[in-house]
């Protein structure tokens, strides 16, 4: 079994609790945009950096530095995700808001489109179970906002 180590990011837009997410052309599905982590990059580098090749727009990674204020921020999670020929995704993630704007211009071959949408608009698209858990954490948590 290979072992791959990813990053990826749950982008909310603090003032209409929209995510951002991006329609993988892999898994024909909605998704936080995310990749593998280059060779020499840290989590957070990995993160910020495949937002922004994925949806044009740049963020800043929400969470507590712990225990001192210069170390890495802690993740929202760690998720485990198999692919069909059984190696393992390691897949550390994080939420995020924007900080230049929130228009959308990716730049990958991996992605059709990025959109924002409302956590009702999730329930219309295909998107993966964790991805509206994940949301309902994200708006209760760092937002106060309870999901409708």
């Amino acid at each position: 079994m290979n072992r791959h180590f990813c990053a990826s990011v749950f982008i909310i837009n603090p003032i209409n609790k929209k995510i951002l997410l991006i329609h993988h052309k892999k898994f024909n599905r909605w998704v936080q945009p995310g990749g593998h982590i280059n060779e020499n990059e840290t989590f957070e580098e990995a993160a910020l950096r495949e937002a922004f090749e994925e949806t044009g727009v740049k963020v800043r990674l929400l969470g507590e530095r712990f225990p001192r204020e210069d170390d890495y921020i802690r993740p929202l999670g760690i998720q485990k995700n198999r692919n069909n020929k059984g190696d393992l995704h390691i897949d550390v993630i994080y939420a995020a808001v924007p900080v230049n704007c929130v228009d959308t211009s990716p730049q990958t071959s991996e992605a059709y489109n990025a959109r924002w949408f409302s956590r009702a608009e999730l329930d219309e698209i295909e998107v993966f179970p964790d991805i509206k858990i994940t949301m309902d954490y994200i708006l209760r948590e760092y937002f106060n906002h309870k999901a409708n």
